[in-house]
Formats: C-alpha cells, structure tokens, sequence
C-alpha cells in the first residue's frame, strides 16, 4: 500500500491575506470563501510568512481586542510551519503535536504550494489506519 503523503490530502488553493487588513475583514473572507485559515505575506522581503486561523480570530475576541481595529500582521502566528509535499502523513501529524499548531503550509523550497489542517489529517484517518495495520500483516 502506497503512504500517504502530504501531497495527497493537502489542500491546494492558498489563501492568503495582507498583513495590513483588518483581523474582522479577515475574519469575514474566511466565512465567505468557507475556510479556517489565511497566509499572511510579509511586509519585508526578509520578513518570514505567518497564518492566522479562526481560532486566533475567536481567541482574540475572547480577549476583547477591537478586531475592527487590530491589523493581521500585528497578531499572525509566525514563522509559518512548513512540510515538504512529499512528507508522510504521519509526520506532519506529529508536527501539529510537537508544534502545538493546527495549520501546516506545504513548501517545495520555492513557493507555497498548499496547506495541511488537523482537518486534513482527520479525513484520512481511515486510510492511515489501513497503512499501519497493513504493516502488521
């Protein structure tokens, strides 16, 4: 049986967002465009890329920040994660737990080819499964 990579199960359209918009329009896009998470590009070319998921969106609401007034690159998470596309599932899987994060950008050394959530790791599960069991037969 064939591994899993994360190639197989990332998500191949990037969302990105400028640093300079508004966590609240962030937070807006997501909902209409029905994702959890954006890029965030950096302002300076030897700046390094974040994310900003809907986790942070609603933590920070939580902590009463004005999110119509805050700018995303004030709060992305940074320095983005990044997996090889060839990496095994599982390995990114245990990224998201040593990284304590939720959102893996997929990176061929050029660009930014995808993204990889728990999500992701959830709808493959199954497979997953038969790849370990299929190791012990």
């Amino acid at each position: 049986m064939k591994r899993l990579k994360v190639r197989d199960v990332m998500a191949k359209e990037v969302a990105t967002v400028d640093p300079s918009t508004l966590v609240l329009d962030a937070a807006k896009r997501m909902v209409q465009k029905g994702i959890d998470a954006f890029i965030v590009s950096p302002l300076e070319k030897d700046e390094p890329f974040g994310i900003i998921t809907k986790t942070d969106v609603v933590d920070l609401f939580a902590d009463e920040v004005d999110i119509g007034k805050v700018a995303v690159g004030e709060v992305a998470n940074k320095p983005l994660f990044i997996v090889s596309p060839g990496m095994p599932v599982l390995y990114a899987a245990k990224m998201f737990r040593n990284g304590g994060v939720s959102h893996l950008a997929v990176f061929n050394g050029q660009e930014i080819l995808g993204i990889i959530s728990y999500s992701d790791i959830l709808n493959c599960l199954p497979s997953l499964m038969e790849q370990i069991y299929s190791e012990f037969d």
